[in-house]
């Protein structure tokens, strides 16, 4: 009976959580495409703060590195909408480092070592192709790094010997994607719908990511 009721109580903190993340999301679309948005382009960080607050609230139970990946990722969030690049990548890296602790935790190596070479392969490819655009020495050195680091997070996400490991496969690789194509369209082309495309998948590897933390039934799990 008192495992049914916490159950019960798990179910209902994480469908609060999910309406309250869906619903900041589709606020940032609204205010996106209206007339106010060059005034309010802060509320780019508003799902990410919405699920840092989730995620916070329940960091006994899941741990404290995603709650400040979040909270890192909101603030690289700013730092984007203020238009300073360097600092939302170094933002974004300190976000990738704490899912890396969290992830590297739980990554067995055993088995999955194939799926991490196709992933450097094409990880250091893109980057090659990248950097070959690239003409600022600090941009390149940040970019570079950021690679690499990102590299990694998804490396111990694709590795995952936790419950529900696909999804954290799922959501490392959308996460990849969304800044695959910031950067190819700032360096290399631009790619059509590309301001959506990015928010989509970003916003979608970070709900999956707290998702998956506030269902945790214990900080190993």
């Amino acid at each position: 009976m008192e495992r049914q009721v916490k159950r019960k109580d798990r179910s209902h903190r994480v469908a609060l959580a999910v309406c309250v993340y869906a619903a900041s999301v589709a606020a940032f679309f609204a205010v996106r495409y209206s007339a106010v948005y060059g005034s309010n382009r802060w509320i780019v960080a508003l799902p990410a703060i919405v699920a840092a607050v989730f995620t916070l609230l329940h960091y006994r139970r899941g741990g404290i590195f995603i709650p400040l990946a979040l909270v890192a990722s909101a603030a690289g969030d700013l730092m984007g909408a203020q238009r300073i690049f360097i600092a939302q990548v170094a933002y974004f890296a300190l976000a990738h480092i704490f899912y890396i602790v969290d992830f590297g935790r739980m990554a067995s190596w055993s088995g999955r070592r194939l799926r991490v070479v196709a992933l450097a392969v094409v990880t250091g490819g893109y980057l090659w192709l990248i950097l070959s655009h690239m003409s600022s020495a600090v941009e390149m050195a940040a970019v570079g790094v950021y690679g690499v680091i990102i590299f990694l997070m998804a490396a111990c996400a694709v590795t995952q010997s936790r419950r529900h490991a696909v999804w954290y496969a799922v959501a490392a690789l959308l996460f990849v994607v969304s800044d695959a194509m910031i950067v190819f369209n700032k360096y290399v082309g631009a790619i059509p719908y590309e301001d959506e495309l990015v928010m989509i998948t970003y916003y979608a590897a970070q709900g999956i990511f707290a998702y998956l933390m506030i269902g945790r039934e214990i900080s190993s799990d």
